[in-house]
């Protein structure tokens, strides 16, 4: 006997059944004046975003356009960085990786550079990736990496303290676009 499968079986049958008893009240009328609760409007929902796709390295990352505009794709097409009023920077870019250096000594390489005198308060490191954030001065930074293909693709963003509230949903949003695109 499966057990399995009979389980899976009863599930679903139970789904479909709650799925038609729904269908069936909104059809007949029942339940109106029921008040559904509404998933919060994330700040990160209340901006124009756009889409960069940097073709050399194959990613792409989404950006608010109405808070960082970006600023031309670098000489060599490995990226690009998008600035906003309040001072803060992204900047995205890819680069090969000829001598074979490891994900780990990356991370360090740009945990150090971004902390400076400031310290790490998260990093999370992976084999094809990794991710560090942190504070350096009145400063936030937050950096991804991607690894593929002897290939590394960041974005780090840097932004003032006192403007989290605007650029922590930002970069929720801002790390879950951002992807290799090929290869």
């Amino acid at each position: 006997m499966n057990v399995h499968g009979s389980f899976k079986r009863a599930v679903s049958f139970r789904v479909k059944a709650v799925w038609s008893a729904l269908a069936a009240c909104i059809v007949l009328g029942l339940g109106a004046g029921i008040v559904l609760p509404r998933a919060p409007v994330l700040a990160a929902d209340n901006h124009t975003w756009k889409v960069y796709t940097n073709v050399r390295f194959q990613y792409s990352i989404c950006y608010p356009e109405d808070i960082l505009v970006p600023q031309g794709e670098s000489e060599n097409s490995d990226g690009q960085k998008f600035l906003a009023k309040d001072g803060a920077k992204l900047i995205v870019f890819g680069r090969n990786n000829p001598l074979n250096e490891q994900v780990k000594d990356a991370f360090e390489d740009t945990a150090s550079r971004l902390a400076g005198p400031g310290k790490v308060t998260y990093k999370v490191i992976r084999p094809g990736w990794f991710v560090v954030s942190g504070e350096n001065g009145n400063s936030l930074f937050y950096a991804k990496t991607l690894y593929a293909h002897e290939q590394f693709k960041s974005f780090e963003l840097n932004y003032d303290s006192s403007a989290s509230t605007v650029y922590k949903p930002v970069l929720t949003r801002l790390a879950g676009c951002f992807v290799n695109t090929g290869r």
